[in-house]
């Protein structure tokens, strides 16, 4: 059980920071002078995800998801992206947009990458089993 935890909570706890936050009305991002600081906070946001999506990933150990690594985080990570933005289409001054989630499926895709790539490196080096 510890495990089960030690792997998942930290995706599951990531999700519903974004459930939490994707609820609030009328929120605005802070203008940091770039044209496109939304996207790349739905990219960052939902690249964190992605990352701690892989981890737990590979914490279980699973063979089905070891096979089918990268297919099942992505549907998890997108379906959960579009669900997201739906559910900003029904919170008021909150509007959906598919570049969104073009921009979270990205994040989610690179670091998931990222952490795969990482995973291997420390594999290969011998730093874990």
């Amino acid at each position: 059980m510890k495990d089960i935890i030690k792997a998942h909570l930290p995706w599951v706890l990531i999700m519903l920071a974004i459930i939490i936050q994707s609820s609030i009305s009328n929120i605005k991002l802070p203008d940091v002078g770039i044209n496109f600081e939304d996207k790349l906070a739905h990219f960052i946001v939902f690249g964190i995800l992605g990352w701690f999506l892989a981890r737990g990933m590979f914490l279980t150990q699973n063979k089905f998801i070891n096979k089918y690594f990268f297919i099942t985080i992505l549907l998890i990570g997108w379906i959960f992206a579009f669900t997201d933005e739906w559910h900003q289409s029904m919170v008021p001054g909150r509007d959906a947009d598919w570049k969104d989630w073009i921009a979270d499926g990205l994040g989610i895709l690179f670091f998931t990458f990222l952490y795969h790539w990482r995973y291997r490196r420390r594999k290969k080096a011998g730093l874990i089993s």
